[in-house]
């Protein structure tokens, strides 16, 4: 059997060997205008491997192995402008149809007693579900960027960089799976070749390693999250395109009006989006129509430079929204805060979602719904992260902004013919819309085992009403809003690790009252401060300092027994909130798990559509509102849900037609 499958005889003699095992690795290479939408894009090679062989099998790759003349760029005379001009290479071999190949291949894909691995295995099975009219592969499944993201959260978990450093092998330096297009065919199959042996060779090697580290259950409930995921990128969220476009001029008039603002705040016109000129306005001196702020963040060119005995001047200072936020009491800073927040939302929201035609970006709304990718190994806490487009940063539902871009979110407007009774009935849709209640704040209070946290949740308490009681010496019914708002403050800096000056900012007080607050904080709930003495401490007994979270998922902080000052304490500050944050990512990855099943059982009425924070949005056909929020509330907080803390946990579901309703 060859290594590059070019006929169908290959092929069958290819699919027999590998049915002859119980899991191959496998690896898509695709092309297209979304190649990087997995529902979108077209397959053009695939390649796979098991015990003891490798194989690669094209299915369209345009060019041959000579190349006839390079690519180049010829000026057009009717337009003036420079146009690409493609390389052109000789013929390549003849090749399979897509049809063909996964045909042969349906056996291996479809056999539930094999396990399908990918690196990144999201991308690669909903790459190839559209061969299948829409059908996924069946589980089981495995995922080698999952499992060393498990291993090691701190490190580059892609297939190049783990290869490099496991076995010293450095390949695809040209990036030729970037664009395999532009690539000779010799060259393409190679890579793809290589992808898929060491998936293999990853795979066998990270298994030992995930049950020698205990975290076998970790991978298991990633695994479960990750059969889930493929079902909401086929699914995707549907989009309000006219409120959209909409929004779009909305916006546009607003970045000018805010523009002349920051204009009229300076005292003079200047480039917003040039660094160096931002930086005079900014840190220059008032004598020469600066602001006279005080710079504190180095860029990174800054530090380098620092690093080097250089002496940074005032255009190696940061001016990005975390060093604008200090000074926000400055009209300047303040508008351009809100330029850089609008202008963001423009970018990423709008012509993100539109498409920008003079860039060279498609839309990346299809037939009405955009279709995340959603990351379960995307942040170091266990969190998920989202891309095409990224809704971890829509703005917050309480804000003008953050209520635009969920209006953009709607039900699905297709109708849905049912029987009810003795006659049919056309039906729509709505979205179910749950939110975890301080979920944080409940998981630390599961931790502490005892305090004012954990016995206002058992009463029934808000958790910020709790700690204004507390705090402050009044009875929970006495509290004043001003009190809990900053009792509310003092939650979250306790979780977050803020210190006096940040809290300072959010409570509108002196650093001093601020430091003042944090410490009547640490004496009126002491069971904080001890528990994270004791979280720190314990995670210093390990060879590499780390913390579990509920599941037993690793975060690996080895800066806790770093020498240096500031670099250690960071790491101490990280220590507590990446055990909180951790484990709410573990009870909101079960949730999913739980509601994507019961989606599974009831596909005619209920889909699964988006997850943002502790949000889960999901579809449900209108006539059956009542029974699927039953089983959304049940999936986040029923009985194997609620076992995992000490403390109930609860789950606020709302009936909506825009995602912007729910709060």
């Amino acid at each position: 059997m060859p290594h590059i499958i070019l006929n169908k005889e290959d092929l069958a003699d290819a699919v027999d060997y590998f049915g002859q095992h119980d899991a191959f690795t496998f690896d898509v290479e695709t092309v297209g205008p979304h190649r990087s939408v997995p529902s979108q894009n077209q397959v053009t090679w695939l390649s796979m491997a098991t015990y003891g062989t490798a194989i690669v099998i094209p299915m369209g790759h345009p060019n041959g192995d000579t190349l006839i003349s390079k690519a180049t760029r010829k000026k057009n005379p009717a337009t003036g402008k420079f146009e690409a001009i493609p390389a052109v290479w000789d013929e390549p071999p003849t090749q399979l149809r897509p049809s063909q190949v996964f045909e042969a291949l349906q056996p291996l894909f479809f056999g539930d007693r094999y396990r399908k691995i990918a690196h990144q295995a999201a991308f690669d099975l909903v790459s190839i579900a559209k061969y299948y009219d829409g059908q996924l592969p069946v589980p089981r499944y495995g995922c080698t960027l999952v499992a060393s993201w498990l291993l090691d959260e701190n490190r580059l978990n892609g297939l190049k960089p783990r290869t490099e450093a496991t076995y010293g092998h450095k390949y695809d330096t040209e990036n030729v799976g970037r664009k395999v297009e532009i690539h000779p065919f010799s060259k393409v199959a190679s890579y793809a070749l290589l992808d898929a042996k060491y998936t293999w060779l990853l795979w066998q090697r990270m298994v030992p390693l995930l049950q020698a580290e205990g975290l076998s259950r970790a991978m298991s409930l990633e695994l479960q999250v990750l059969e889930i995921l493929l079902d909401m990128a086929l699914t995707g969220a549907p989009i309000d395109t006219e409120a959209l476009h909409e929004l779009d001029t909305d916006l546009t008039e607003r970045i000018e009006q805010i523009t002349e603002q920051v204009y009229k705040a300076a005292g003079r016109v200047f480039n917003i989006n040039s660094t160096q000129q931002k930086a005079d306005i900014l840190f220059g001196k008032k004598r020469d129509g600066g602001q006279g702020l005080k710079p504190s963040k180095l860029t990174k060119g800054g530090k380098k430079k620092k690093r080097e005995g250089a002496t940074p001047t005032l255009y190696d200072y940061s001016a990005d929204a975390e060093e604008l936020k200090k000074h926000d009491d400055n009209p300047v800073c303040a508008a351009l805060l809100e330029y850089q927040e609008v202008n963001k939302l423009l970018g990423t929201y709008v012509h993100g979602y539109l498409g920008d035609e003079s860039a060279g970006k498609p839309s990346i709304i299809f037939e009405g719904r955009i279709y995340p990718t959603f990351k379960q190994y995307g942040t170091v806490s266990g969190r998920f992260s989202s891309a095409e487009p990224n809704l971890q940063n829509v703005p917050a539902p309480n804000t003008e902004l953050g209520k635009a871009v969920r209006g953009l979110f709607v039900a699905p407007r297709e109708r849905a013919t049912v029987a009810m009774e003795d006659h049919l009935r056309e039906v729509g849709w709505k979205l179910l819309i749950a939110d975890y209640g301080q979920i944080e704040l409940r998981v630390m209070a599961h931790f502490l085992g005892y305090g004012a946290w954990f016995d206002g949740f058992h009463a029934g308490i808000d958790a910020h009403t709790a700690t204004a009681s507390a705090v402050f010496g009044v009875p929970p019914e006495r509290v004043t809003k001003d009190q809990r708002n900053d009792s509310k403050t003092l939650a979250f800096a306790t979780l977050f690790g803020a210190q006096a000056p940040t809290v300072a900012k959010s409570m509108r007080a002196t650093v001093a009252e601020a430091q003042a607050f944090l410490e009547l904080q640490e004496r009126k709930m002491p069971e904080v401060g001890k528990f994270r003495r004791w979280l720190i401490q314990d995670a210093l007994t390990r060879e590499i300092p780390h913390i579990r979270t509920l599941i037993g998922r690793k975060r690996r902080l080895p800066d806790l027994a770093s020498p240096v000052d500031w670099i250690r304490e960071k790491a101490e500050r990280q220590c507590l909130n990446s055990l909180i944050q951790g484990s709410a990512a573990d009870i909101n990855k079960m949730a999913i798990v739980r509601m994507g099943y019961l989606c599974k059982q009831n596909s005619e009425w209920l889909r699964l559509s988006l997850t943002v924070h502790d949000e889960l949005v999901v579809h449900c056909r209108e006539d059956k509102v009542e029974e699927g929020a039953v089983l959304l509330e049940k999936a986040m907080t029923g009985p194997g849900i609620q076992e995992m803390l000490k403390v109930p946990i609860t789950a606020d579901v709302k009936v909506c037609d825009r995602w912007s309703e729910a709060k």
